[in-house]
């Protein structure tokens, strides 16, 4: 047993290596994702099956309007930004645009690449 330590500790490394990628690949979009709120823009993505999500986080419509109202009685947040899904049929980003237009924040839309 001239080295017991040696493959214990390898092992050990390896273990806190690979933790620590796991984490840095499951936070790394959520940062990614949040990193237009510090400059006031609440980025919402249009999902090619409906769905709606808000820093890649699952949200509701009823949520998203609530959201809006609450951001727009707040100083500094200027911009709503709807990132549509290629595969999102137009008429329902047509639809959540009407929707989302009355809010209080400015919206604009972020056309996606074909």
């Amino acid at each position: 047993m001239k080295h017991g330590w040696l493959p214990a500790t390898a092992y050990g490394c390896w273990g806190v290596a690979l933790s620590g990628l796991a984490l840095a690949l499951l936070l790394l979009p959520q940062r990614l994702a949040q990193r237009p709120m510090a400059r006031g823009v609440l980025q919402l993505q249009l999902q090619a099956d409906g769905s709606l999500r808000l820093w890649n986080q699952p949200v509701s419509e009823a949520q998203v309007l609530a959201l809006v109202q609450k951001a727009a009685a707040r100083p500094g947040w200027q911009r709503l930004r709807l990132v549509p899904d290629p595969g999102v049929p137009w008429g329902r980003v047509l639809r959540l645009i009407d929707a989302l237009d009355d809010g209080g924040l400015s919206l604009e839309l972020q056309l996606p690449a074909a």
